[in-house]
Parts: C-alpha cells; structure tokens; sequence
C-alpha cells in the first residue's frame, strides 16, 4: 500500500509535536515518572534552577520539578520540589541534602547524602555491655533524645584509638562503637565521646560533645536534614570578620608589647639569668659543704637514731606499765578508797545545815573572845584581875586548839572507824555550843563591867 505525502506529513508533525513537548517538559524539570515527588524548603537556593539534576553518592537519581518562593516576611523561604527517576531508590530518613556545584562554574544540582556511619571510642570495663541497634541517646536542650542506633561493636587497642581522644581513654582496650544519626536537622561535630548509662534497665550510649557543649534540638519539620547552601559573598563576609577579629587581636598585641614592656621583659631575662647563674654558685657552695660535712651529718644521723630508740623504748616502757594488771589494780583501788572516804565524811559531818551552825558558832566564839581581849586591856587597870580574865581566854582558845586538834584527828583517822568519828564530831559540836554559850556570858559581864566604870 502507498503510504500519501500527506500521511507522512502529519505522522511526522505528530513526532515532532511530542518532541518538543518533551523538551518543554524537560526544561520545565517536570518528568513522565510516576514516581513520589519531595518538598523540602531552602531559605536560599544560590541559583538552583528547575531541571537541574539530583544526586545520590554521585548518581544521578531525579530532577528538580519545581522551585517555588514563599514570601513570609522574615519567614520567608523557597519550596523545592522533586522527583526520584531511578526505580528501587528510596532517600534514607535524616539524609542530608545540599546544594552542590559541579566544577567552579558548573551546573547546579541538589545532593542527597545517606547518614553516615560515625564511631565512638568506650573504655573497656566490662564485656557485652552494648549490642547492635541498641539505643543512641544525646542530650539537646535540657533533655535527653534517642538520636540514632548501633552499627558495630568491636574490641580496639589504646594504641589504635585517634590522638585527639586517646587521652579520654584510661584503659589499654576500648569499645570502638559505630552507630548512625536518624534525628532530622541534627548535624554533629567530628569527635565526639560518650559513655555508657543504664535507661530504664536497659544499657544504651550517650554521646556529649569533646567541650560538654550542649547543643539545641533541632526544630524542622522536613524528614531531611536541609543543609543551606554558601555563596561566595557570604564566604567573604566571614572572612572579612575574622580579618576584622584578627586585626583586633593584633592591635592588642602591640598595645601590651609596647617598648617599655619589651624593655622590662629585658630586664627581667637578664635578672633571671644572673638569679640562675648565684643559684648555680650557691648550689655549688651547698654541695661542697655537704661533702665537708658529710661525717658531721652521719654522726647526726646516728644519734637521731639512737634518740629515736630511745624514745621508743620509752614508749614501750609506758604502754607496758600502764598495760600491766597490778599497776591497773592498785590506781583502781586507790581512787575507790579516796571515793569512799569523801563519801564517809559527808555523811559524819552532816547534812549541809550543820555545817553551817557549826561554822557559825565558830565564828561567833572568836568574835566575843576578841571583844573579851579588848574589854580586859581597856576596862580595868588591876593586874590579878588581868591575869584571871587571860587565863579564862587562854582557856577557850586551849579549847578551840582542842577542835582543832579533834578536827585534824578527823581528817587522818581510817574511814572505816565511823563509830569513833561520829562521836568526836558530836562531842565538837557540843564544845562548840558550850563555848559559844560562855562567850557570850562573858560578854554581858563585862559589858555590864564598861558600864559601871
């Protein structure tokens, strides 16, 4: 059959239809895929365009269909949507995605990054202390968060451990744990050092930062960890405050090492170097007195030695004394007899309101033979008269001396023999009473006798 010009005319204005339709829709970034589209927002894309291609590991797997800003004021933002083409690709939760550059003028492209295995170095304590797909844990804000999950548990030496966490470790083993981050939005520094803690009876690692920095949650709500991308001008900007920050520091160098300070650091060198070079002489001289000294200094030792053993022996000889059970014995039975004695006298002499009748009545017997004293040398002149009184006064004070003695007798008498203590102390509270009673009898009299002359 012949095919007509005209067939041939539409068949080829239909192919070229789809073509261009085709194109349209690949520069539009739009594809026939019937696979799930993604959002994720940027607060700045730095050109990205629709069409441009998606990476993962350094395959390309979609392309950006749409790219849609959202003005919110200070919330503003850029909606990215795209579409994976490769079929059997799923994007990892908490992958990060990024904007990247092809070369240093190429296209751009976004770049989806799988979490990464990360590792933990543990001290070695215990064994089987932590199991794959145990519980990460990290504290962010105030509060603990399960982050992540083991990968790996092996069994390293110190030596094999990176030089900026070896100091952490004090054991010769340690657990080299890998693990993986599935919290969105949160990105970790490089090193970190963790531990392993008891969560509700079960055993899970806590991370921390090398500084105990705690960092903040992560607040997005994209399942995707979004990592904005860095313009140029951006870049010279840090650069240009850190310039900024550099030159400061210098300035306050030069301010501090100013000439007077240089000239005193000097200064300061050159007294250190003197100091340093008497200190050598010095330590010279105290080595050569040391060596003339040295039978001196022996000596010393050995009668520090022999004082030592001395007192030793002198320790000994106390703890052998008191620990000996006669020397025990007697002190006990001494300090029982002076305890017993105390007591016996207590209760001869009394209760304590006859002690004090009885100080009393002695008080007032040497009051009126005083008063007796005086009224003899200045009432009468007659010397027989005289010599009467005295030999009465010198009778009372013979009495009071009788007390006396009685008292005395007291104090060394056996305090076993109560019978013959109770009764001296009664017939001395009698005496006392009796001359109490004539005092005061003499007293009227010649108190009668002042009157009459």
């Amino acid at each position: 059959m012949k095919i007509s010009s005209s067939f041939k005319v539409g068949l080829l204005t239909l192919l070229a239809l789809i073509l261009l339709i085709g194109v349209v829709f690949k520069v539009k970034g739009r594809t026939f895929s019937s696979a799930d589209r993604v959002e994720i927002e940027f607060k700045d894309v730095n050109g990205l365009r629709p069409g441009a291609g998606v990476q993962m590991m350094g395959l390309r797997v979609g392309q950006v269909e749409e790219i849609t800003p959202v003005v919110k004021g200070e919330n503003s933002f850029v909606k990215i949507k795209f579409v994976i083409t490769e079929p059997n690709v799923e994007i990892p939760k908490a992958s990060a995605i990024s904007i990247q550059q092809s070369g240093l003028i190429g296209e751009l492209f976004l770049e989806i990054t799988p979490p990464r295995i990360r590792s933990v170095y543990v001290p070695m304590v215990t064994k089987d202390i932590l199991y794959k797909d145990d519980k990460v844990q990290m504290k962010l804000d105030d509060k603990y968060y399960d982050i992540g999950k083991i990968k790996n548990i092996e069994v390293i030496s110190k030596d094999a451990i990176p030089y900026n966490v070896k100091d952490l470790i004090k054991t010769n083993y340690a657990y080299k744990i890998d693990y993986f981050v599935n919290l969105p939005g949160l990105r970790l520094p490089e090193f970190l050092k963790g531990k392993v803690v008891k969560d509700n009876g079960t055993n899970v690692l806590r991370i921390k930062t090398l500084d105990e920095i705690t960092l903040p949650y992560p607040k997005q709500k994209s399942p995707y960890t979004i990592i904005e991308p860095m313009r140029i001008a951006d870049f010279m900007d840090w650069q240009y405050r850190a310039a900024e920050s550099l030159t400061e520091t210098n300035k306050k160098i030069n301010d501090l090492l100013s000439d007077q300070v240089i000239a005193e650091l000097k200064m300061s060198v050159n007294n250190i170097n003197s100091l340093t070079r008497e200190t050598s002489s010095t330590m010279s001289k105290l080595n050569d007195l040391l060596d003339h000294s040295k039978g001196d200094i022996s000596q010393l030792m050995v009668m520090m030695d022999r004082a030592t053993t001395d007192f030793n022996m002198l320790a000994y000889n106390i703890n052998g004394l008191i620990g000996d059970p006669k020397f025990k014995t007697t002190l006990y039975s001494t300090a029982d007899s002076v305890d017993q004695l105390a007591r016996n006298l207590n209760k001869l002499i009394g209760n304590e309101e006859e002690a004090k009748a009885l100080s009393k009545d002695l008080h007032a017997i040497t009051h009126n033979v005083n008063e007796i004293s005086g009224y003899i040398n200045s009432l009468t002149k007659d010397d027989n008269l005289k010599k009467d009184i005295n030999r009465a006064v010198a009778n009372v004070n013979n009495a009071m001396v009788n007390i006396s003695t009685a008292l005395e007798t007291v104090n060394r008498v056996n305090p076993d023999k109560k019978t013959e203590l109770q009764s001296i102390i009664d017939d001395t509270k009698v005496t006392t009473a009796n001359l109490k009673k004539f005092s005061e009898k003499l007293n009227k009299r010649f108190l009668l006798w002042r009157l009459m002359f």
